[in-house]
């Protein structure tokens, strides 16, 4: 088995008014909110790996604001062009299928920007696939979805880490961009994490969820030690390690 890099990958969107309210005016009956009003207004990316032994490593945080890039349409390009000069890696999302992936395909109709390869419909393609949607793998043959809150919460993770996940609104100020953009680079860890729980159980050799999880969190922090939830990492990640020595202890 070789290394296997991913490349984690969340998006934070908001409801676009203006379009839902010309949508109302060619249909007044209607009131759903759908996903072509969406926008995007941050992404983050977080690249990480694991080899044939179980070894984890970590690459770069890489995110996009509305606030440092101006509209949707500079955020987008910039993501695409980082997923473009990574084209064979492949792109990690939770219910990207169903969320993620369709607003950038109409961000990138709107905008008349390439998709990078990760994100293209290729009908009949054969080999790796290029994008990983680990709510789809954890449904499997049936019915029920699983939030990545859910998962979360079932691998023992912190509930602080979680508990800004459902709600996040559109900034008005700039230190409100900053929490926004350390909550989407935190999901993209979050996700990293989940990751690799799947991973274990699907039987990959000497990979273990605390080192694993340990690994990953370090190689964020490094990246972003200015985070604002760096106290909450670093106390979670004593505790995996405190779990670690107290396996290690002979009974």
């Amino acid at each position: 088995m070789k290394t296997h890099t991913y490349l984690a990958l969340d998006l934070e969107m908001y409801w676009d008014e203006h379009l839902f309210e010309a949508h109302r005016a060619i249909d007044p009956k209607s009131d759903r909110r759908a996903t072509a009003v969406k926008r995007v207004m941050a992404a983050s990316v977080f690249e990480f790996s694991v080899d044939a032994e179980g070894r984890v490593a970590t690459g770069e945080v890489a995110s996009w604001t509305e606030y440092d890039w101006g509209d949707e349409q500079a955020v987008v390009a910039q993501l695409f062009d980082y997923l473009r000069a990574r084209a064979d890696t492949p792109v990690l999302t939770f219910g990207g299928l169903a969320t993620d992936i369709p607003v950038l395909v109409l961000a990138s109709m709107a905008h008349g920007l390439r998709l990078p390869p990760q994100l293209i419909d290729q009908p009949g393609r054969k080999g790796p696939r290029p994008h990983l949607d680990l709510c789809l793998m954890l449904r499997g043959g049936g019915r029920t979805w699983s939030h990545l809150s859910q998962v979360l919460l079932r691998l023992g993770i912190p509930e602080e880490l979680i508990a800004a996940k459902p709600s996040v609104s559109r900034p008005r100020q700039s230190a409100e961009w900053r929490v926004l953009r350390d909550h989407v680079e935190l999901d993209c860890l979050l996700l990293a994490i989940a990751k690799i729980g799947w991973l274990i159980a699907q039987g990959h050799d000497g990979l273990r969820f605390k080192a694993a999880a340990i690994g990953l969190i370090s190689g964020f922090l490094r990246r972003r030690p200015d985070h604002a939830l760096v106290p909450i990492l670093a106390d979670y990640s004593v505790e995996l390690e405190t779990g670690l020595r107290e396996l290690a202890i002979p009974t």
